[in-house]
Order: structure tokens, then C-alpha cells, then sequence
């Protein structure tokens, strides 16, 4: 299976925002941004430090990923890796269909933005709902690990060694 990442495009956000509105989506990722002056507005913010990939699979756009750093004014730094970078990471499945692409669109992504980082990788963390069980198994089929639960978020986190890479 090839799972292929382009970053987010303004031609994009009619495809993002119909996947921000599917029902199986808004269960755990409902910010809000529903129509597409909105989603453009906020994905696309001057001041705004999270770039949007959309991934597909075999040719076909199925989802979204967004990595942002985490350094000491962000939200869970308590969580960074001691050493090297820590980012967190937030995906979306938009087509229905595709559901439990998870995993592999994370190793996929994982392989790209380590070469990208030059080895200063060190942790990955991503905050999924509580309920969302079927996440959170993916996750950890990726090699996530919880760290701790925040109100109905879990912080999860996947260390990667200097020396490999992983």
C-alpha cells in the first residue's frame, strides 16, 4: 500500500472542510470550523505553526495530518522528550471508507519527518479523546505509549532513539 503526503493546499479546503462535517470526524475532532471562509481562515493563518499534510492512499486523499512543535510555552510541554525535538501530531481519517489507515499513514508520516528533522526527532505525542477506543488501539499499534489523561484527553507519547532513527 503507498500512502502519499502533500502538503495542504488552499484547493484543498472544500475536501477538508467536507471531512471537518462528517459525522464519524466531528465525534472527536469538532473545533468548530465548519464552512470554508473558517477552515481557510484558521488553516491557513499567518502566525500559525502547524503545517497540514493531506494523505492518500493508492492515488485517492483519505485524511489529514498536522504536526506542531512542542516547545516550552506549548501546551504539553511537560510531555517533551528531554533531549531533541518533541512535536504532536493530530489525524483525521476524512473518508469513512478508509478507516484504519491510521497506523500506517503514522509510520508513513513518522519515516518522512524524521529525515525531514535530520535526527533531532526524539518524541512524538498525540492527545486523543478518551472514547475514541479506536484510535487509541492504533496508536499503540504504532508503538504510542500514555503518558497521562488530561480531562477526556489522553497524552500519548512514541519515543524514537537517536541512533536509528526510531
Amino acid at each position: 500500500m503507498s500512502i502519499l503526503f502533500s502538503p495542504l493546499s488552499r484547493a484543498d479546503v472544500p475536501l477538508l472542510t467536507a471531512w471537518l462535517q462528517a459525522p464519524h470526524v466531528r465525534a472527536f475532532w469538532d473545533d468548530g470550523e465548519r464552512d470554508e471562509a473558517a477552515v481557510e481562515a484558521h488553516y491557513f493563518a499567518p502566525e500559525r505553526d502547524a503545517p497540514g499534510f493531506l494523505f492518500g492512499v493508492e492515488g485517492t486523499a483519505v485524511g489529514f495530518l498536522q504536526i506542531y512543535p512542542v516547545g516550552p510555552e506549548a501546551e504539553f510541554a511537560a510531555f517533551a522528550a528531554a533531549t531533541g525535538e518533541t512535536w504532536g501530531v493530530d489525524l483525521l481519517i476524512g473518508d469513512v471508507a478508509c478507516t484504519g489507515q491510521g497506523p500506517a499513514a503514522i509510520r508513513a508520516f513518522l519515516t518522512r519527518w524524521q529525515a525531514e528533522r535530520q535526527g533531532a526527532l526524539r518524541r512524538l505525542l498525540i492527545d486523543p479523546e478518551v472514547r475514541n477506543v479506536r484510535a487509541v488501539r492504533a496508536y499503540e499499534k504504532v508503538g504510542f505509549r500514555t503518558l497521562a489523561r488530561r480531562g477526556n484527553l489522553l497524552i500519548m507519547a512514541l519515543d524514537l532513539s537517536a541512533e536509528s532513527g526510531e
